[in-house]
């Protein structure tokens, strides 16, 4: 006896295979998409956290002293060698705690984060349930130096 196929039994597996792939990809590329967009995010706060780091080790050198201190946040941490933002959309904004009780200043760094995955004009399918942009931020707390 020979192996006989029948061709449309053959059809019937490449069907079904075909709707496998189709149900897998529902799955697998919103979740890249949010893999992606995660990842984004994440790397976003580490450079304002860095950028809020910096801040108050400049503080500190400088024994409270608030000069220049945003800018340096805004044109030193948050730029490339070239000039250019690291960060998209809006400039991020700087705001610089006074001295508390204990000797401490607190900088913190906000930023407005535009996903990219946003469901469009009208926010059907978003990743993000039709957020536009979030706000992340970044702050630092360190002690100054004694009078």
């Amino acid at each position: 006896m020979s192996a006989h196929h029948n061709p449309r039994q053959n059809n019937r597996q490449r069907g079904a295979a075909a709707v496998e792939m189709a149900i897998g990809m529902l799955l697998l590329v919103p979740l890249l998409l949010l893999l992606v967009e995660a990842t984004r995010a994440i790397t976003e706060y580490s450079q304002l956290q860095n950028a809020s780091m910096e801040g108050a080790r400049m503080l500190a050198r400088q024994n409270g002293d608030t000069s220049g201190v945003e800018d340096f946040i805004k044109n030193s941490i948050l730029t490339d060698a070239s000039g250019a933002a690291l960060l998209g959309g809006a400039e991020p904004t700087v705001t610089i705690g006074p001295r508390d009780s204990d000797n401490n200043v607190t900088v913190q760094v906000d930023h407005a984060y535009s996903p990219y995955f946003t469901g469009g004009a009208g926010g059907a399918g978003s990743l993000l349930s039709g957020a536009d942009s979030l706000v992340i931020s970044a702050k630092t707390t360190m002690a100054l130096p004694e009078n």
